[in-house]
């Protein structure tokens, strides 16, 4: 199994440590989104288009049996879109934020 761990930058190295203790055996990918980074200067909906169009490519490119979105920002933004497109499990690290804003 791939489990593609997701981040703007570096800060998602931590949760890619605890998906290997918690994971042992599977195959993982980090992938730092530095090109679009500082995230939080985006307009959303272009940062939505251009994660959509990243996650696309990363997809097709690693056939991962789940993603884990380890950006704050982009699981506020991003969750619901790569859950509606993508038939397996995408995990956030902070799925009740944009609901509690």
């Amino acid at each position: 199994m791939t489990v593609l761990d997701f981040d703007s930058g570096l800060g998602g190295l931590s949760v890619l440590r605890e998906a290997r203790i918690l994971m042992p055996g599977h195959r993982f990918v980090y992938v730092a989104d530095d090109a679009a980074f500082p995230y939080g200067d985006w307009e959303e909906g272009a940062l939505i288009a251009r994660m959509m169009e990243v996650f696309e490519d990363l997809v097709a490119r690693f056939e991962p049996s789940m993603i884990v979105v380890a950006c704050n920002t982009a699981s506020t933004l991003i969750l619901p879109p790569l859950r509606a497109r993508f038939d397996f499990p995408v995990v956030g690290t902070v799925p009740a934020i944009k609901p509690a804003a």
